[in-house]
C-alpha cells in the first residue's frame, strides 16, 4: 500500500519545478520559491511525497472545515487514493474538490478516483503564452473508493 510521508514546505517547495505545474493553483516555473512557500503556507497546506516519488497535496477549505482542495502531481491513482484515506480518517474531511487543466498529469488519477468535472474555469490559467481552461473537480465521501478494511474495522 502507498504510504504518504508529510514533508516539510520548503523540501516541498524545492520538488514542485519537475511536477507541480498547477499543482493547488501554484506555478513554480514563474513563481520564485518563496513566493510558493508563502502561498502553501497562507492555504495552509500540506504536501506529502510517496516512495514513488508522487508529490500528493491538500489544503482545507476555509469556508468548509469538512472540506479539502487535493492535487496529485502525476497520474498515480494509489498516491491519491492514500492521500485521501488520510484525509478522510485524521481530519474527518468529507468532500474533495481540485483544478485541472486536460493536459494536467494528475488529471487520470482524479477520474480514476471518481472525481467528476462540476464546472470549468474559461482561460483561467495561463501557460506558455496562452490562457487554458481549468476543470473543477468534486468527490465526496460516498463518491470515493471504500476505505482499506483494517483488523479494526472487522
Amino acid at each position: 500500500m502507498v504510504e504518504p510521508v508529510r514533508l516539510e514546505l520548503a523540501d516541498a517547495v524545492r520538488r514542485l519545478p519537475g511536477s507541480g505545474l498547477g499543482f493547488l493553483g501554484l506555478d513554480p516555473l514563474t513563481q520564485n520559491d518563496q513566493w510558493l512557500l508563502d502561498r502553501l503556507t497562507g492555504m495552509r497546506a500540506t504536501l506529502y511525497g510517496t516512495e514513488r516519488g508522487t508529490l500528493v497535496g491538500c489544503a482545507p477549505n476555509p469556508a468548509n472545515p469538512r472540506q479539502a482542495r487535493v492535487a496529485v502531481a502525476a497520474d498515480d491513482s494509489a498516491a491519491l487514493t492514500a492521500l485521501l484515506d488520510l484525509l478522510r480518517s485524521t481530519a474527518a474531511h468529507t468532500s474533495f474538490t481540485a483544478v485541472a487543466c486536460a493536459s494536467d498529469a494528475g488529471l487520470p488519477a482524479l477520474l480514476d478516483c471518481s472525481f467528476r468535472e462540476v464546472g470549468t474555469l474559461r482561460g483561467h490559467v495561463l501557460r506558455a503564452g496562452v490562457y487554458l481552461d481549468a476543470g473543477v473537480y468534486y468527490a465526496a465521501d460516498d463518491d470515493l473508493r471504500p476505505r482499506p478494511r483494517t483488523a479494526s474495522h472487522a
